[in-house]
């Protein structure tokens, strides 16, 4: 996803099409596409650093794994008429970033990345706290594994170490600010409860059952990567003239420290 659009691939084109009759007057057309190749990898290059330290500004606090989810991939090539560099988002990363990026609002739907891969599920911090001891880790994100321990539990399975403390785990439909909401739902601990005045008691739970992770139906997302990445491509793009401008020195050097022909064939 999200590689250089054809308007910067244009102006890149222009760019370094700007400096051929320089090339061609003082080196050689083999020259000139050495000069186009490395300046469009240098180009690249400097767009994906950019835009990955533009992630740090666009999420707030974004994992080591965000900060390095884009790419690049220098020219293969120095001969032809055809030479390309891209910049991308890396396979893993661009399943979340592909939800920060595009001209308007991106929506998540069951199925997508995410909690769990048939529905969209959101954690509810307070009761994850208060029945699980679990709040979210550096980054603000679930703890890795808890998801899945969740699921073993409403299924039945529990772990060998049980934790002292923490509620059992149901999966159902539990009543969240006036509406119904499916997911994970932590199940209070029953004890004995007196009733009337003759000593009698029953079991009952010594609690309300508590939502964790409740399923939603979409997720809206603002495109807050796409502009700081477009800023980096662009401010990359800006570097084209010092880059080629460099690149005709060391030609022009070169040239006049070369010996000459004679010499060369002496030698």
């Amino acid at each position: 996803m999200a590689g250089l659009s054809l308007d910067v691939l244009s102006d890149i084109c222009d760019q370094v099409a700007a400096y051929e009759r320089a090339f061609l007057s003082e080196a050689s057309l083999d020259r000139y596409r050495r000069a186009c190749a490395w300046t469009t990898s240098e180009v690249a290059k400097e767009a994906r650093n950019r835009a990955n330290e533009a992630v740090e500004d666009a999420f707030d606090n974004p994992t080591p794994w965000m900060r390095r989810a884009f790419a690049y991939k220098r020219a293969l090539t120095k001969k032809g008429d055809i030479i390309q560099a891209d910049v991308s988002v890396l396979p893993s990363q661009s399943i979340v970033l592909k939800y920060a990026m595009g001209s308007g609002p991106q929506i998540r739907r069951p199925g997508d990345a995410g909690l769990a891969k048939d529905r969209i599920l959101v954690p509810y911090w307070r009761n994850l706290r208060d029945t699980q001891g679990i709040s979210y880790n550096a980054y603000g994100n679930l703890p890795g594994g808890v998801a899945a321990r969740l699921a073993r539990e409403a299924a039945g399975t529990t772990s060998k170490r049980r934790v002292s403390g923490r509620w059992g785990v149901y999966k159902g439909e539990l009543d969240v600010g006036g509406s119904r909401v499916a997911g994970y739902i932590a199940r209070p601990f029953r004890g004995e409860a007196p009733i009337g005045k003759n000593g009698r008691s029953i079991v009952v739970n010594l609690g309300r059952p508590k939502i964790l992770l409740g399923a939603i139906t979409q997720a809206r997302y603002a495109p807050v990567m796409q502009a700081p990445y477009d800023e980096a491509v662009r401010k990359a793009v800006d570097r084209i003239p010092e880059l080629m401008e460099g690149e005709l020195a060391d030609a022009i050097e070169y040239r006049a420290n070369r010996p000459p022909r004679d010499m060369r064939r002496l030698g």
